[in-house]
């Protein structure tokens, strides 16, 4: 990983305004997600704007031009006009002309996905450099009148660029499906049952069994992404899960028994549940923070509706 960008929205949502809106008290979100703000996007701000700012600090970190660039990997959840895809229109904005591009949908384990494809891409001889982009406008496809999602969601991108080294930059990848709880989350109605004036699609989810289907699912999948690197909760420096609910992340933190060196990505806090975004955007906050460096490792994992999940050691830049 040679670079890493990131783009927040403009507008920060306190948990007082969607409080407010329903009546209920800001500590009740709080206690139930961890959340205390997120970030939503204006109208200018669009996917294909924040992907592209995000794309570009991350390619200024790894010093490289977007002419360098030789495939565009966009992770999105949220591309509400569907075709075409958004990749080709990231590449327009950057100068990436010559550079392959198509979006990928695999929800909120999205970005650990675009990782491996990028890794096979590099080690298949057909790139050198593959930038990898998470970008989420959950607020578009989010109710404003369902509490139980309008609470969770946020808007932001996150970027990176994976490069082709001499020294090994990830781990062997974890990763799984599982189709038979696809209708835990949702998005109603469908665009091929959009009559005239039917309301608009949004996110539908049943949280409390989702949480449970992860609760037993991703502990065996973080020690196997262990084992097949050959390390242990020593070797690593940092636990980057996807940012869906801090009570989740710390349940796992202690039935996993992670060490007190190893720093945990709590950036839900201050970003809500951002999808695909939401690794890139925790590693930029524990970065910000100074708590962990370059060349540090870190258990990365997605893990998302439909259901997918993928884990992953990796290097930090």
């Amino acid at each position: 990983m040679a670079g890493l960008g990131t783009y927040r929205p403009r507008r920060v949502v306190e948990n007082l305004e969607i409080a407010q809106r329903f009546g209920i008290d800001e500590a009740w979100i709080e206690s139930r997600t961890g959340i205390q703000r997120r970030r939503h996007a204006e109208p200018d701000e669009s996917l294909v704007y924040m992907a592209a700012e995000a794309a570009r600090e991350a390619l200024a970190q790894a010093r490289l031009a977007a002419s360098d660039v030789d495939f565009i990997l966009l992770s999105t959840t949220s591309n509400a006009r569907q075709i075409p895809a958004l990749a080709p229109a990231i590449a327009r904005e950057l100068g990436a002309g010559r550079a392959g591009a198509c979006d990928l949908h695999a929800a909120c384990a999205g970005f650990t996905y675009g990782i491996v494809q990028a890794m096979g891409l590099i080690g298949a001889g057909c790139a050198r450099h593959v930038l990898v982009v998470a970008a989420e406008r959950l607020s578009d496809i989010t109710d404003p009148q369902n509490r139980d999602t309008a609470v969770l969601f946020g808007d932001g991108a996150g970027a990176a660029v994976i490069s082709a080294s001499d020294a090994p930059g990830f781990g062997p990848p974890v990763w799984g499906s599982d189709g038979a709880a696809e209708e835990l989350f949702v998005l109603r109605p469908p665009v091929n049952q959009l009559a005239a004036h039917a309301p608009r699609p949004f996110i539908h989810m049943r949280g409390r069994a989702l949480a449970h289907r992860f609760a037993s699912l991703i502990p065996p999948v973080i020690h196997e992404a262990l084992n097949v690197s050959c390390m242990t909760w020593e070797d690593v420096q940092a636990f980057v899960p996807h940012q869906a609910n801090l009570r989740l992340i710390r349940q796992w933190s202690s039935a996993l028994q992670v060490p007190a060196h190893v720093v945990t990505a709590t950036a839900i806090i201050d970003d809500g549940n951002t999808s695909a975004a939401s690794i890139p955007l925790a590693i930029d906050r524990l970065r910000s923070a100074r708590a962990v460096k370059p060349g540090d490792l870190a258990l990365l994992l997605g893990y998302g509706v439909g259901i997918t999940w993928a884990a992953m050691v990796a290097r930090l830049p």
